[in-house]
């Protein structure tokens, strides 16, 4: 069955409404824009704003898991013919990338990691949340069942293995976050691709050990 006119005007004002929150998101920060701010860009009435959304942090919760998707699709896209050493490097980057890319979904993501942003939000989005962080965790979970059998990485649960990456990963994002690319006060800033590099690779050290040194001589002389 078609949509109706209504049906689709509703969509379109939807899309409205999470584009402009984004903007203001972006130029002025979470803390600093309301809904009744949304309104007055996009000239939906409050009231109007609240039958898309019931509060601002679900539309917060709409954004985080829209990005997620996207990046998601490109995980998915990973070419599972190659190595478990080449799918989890990849995987890496385009979860990097995207991050660096987009600064405001860095931070909107990281609203997930606290619990209370999580339980304000009604069952359906936490429901959601819940099925995107699944199907990362699939992925996680075939690349790295391939590498135990490929004997790549060592004969531990998937847990195990991420458990260590996942922290590399939400600090290293903690740090990106603040701009704060140095270790030492007077030490030197370092631009962000470098660092995103030097986390990437200390993290395939933590998970492939001494593979990753020959996996890393591998890859140098296949390019030569």
């Amino acid at each position: 069955m078609s949509e109706s006119r209504k049906e689709r005007a509703f969509k379109l004002r939807e899309i409205e409404i999470l584009e402009t929150a984004t903007k203001l998101f972006s130029e002025h920060g979470l803390d600093n824009v309301t809904v009744a701010d949304i309104a007055k860009t996009t000239d939906i009435g409050k009231g109007t704003i609240y039958k898309h959304f019931v509060s601002k942090d679900v539309i917060l919760a709409r954004i985080a898991n829209d990005f997620s998707l996207e990046v998601l699709e490109l995980v998915n896209g990973i070419d599972e013919s190659k190595s478990c050493f080449f799918q989890m490097r990849q995987m890496f980057e385009i979860c990097f990338k995207a991050h660096v890319e987009f600064p405001l979904m860095n931070e909107v993501c990281r609203l997930y990691q606290q619990p209370s942003f999580l339980e304000r939000l009604p069952d359906e989005y936490q429901a959601r949340w819940m099925a995107i962080e699944k199907e990362y965790f699939i992925v996680l979970n075939r690349i790295c069942e391939e590498g135990k059998r490929n004997n790549e990485l060592p004969d531990l649960s998937v847990e195990e293995l991420i458990l260590g990456a996942h922290a590399t990963f939400m600090g290293a994002l903690e740090m990106l976050h603040s701009q704060n690319l140095q270790c030492f006060t007077d030490a030197p800033q370092i631009s962000q691709q470098r660092f995103v590099d030097i986390i990437i690779n200390f993290t395939m050290t933590g998970l492939f050990g001494r593979r990753f040194e020959e996996q890393q001589s591998t890859q140098g002389e296949s390019h030569e």
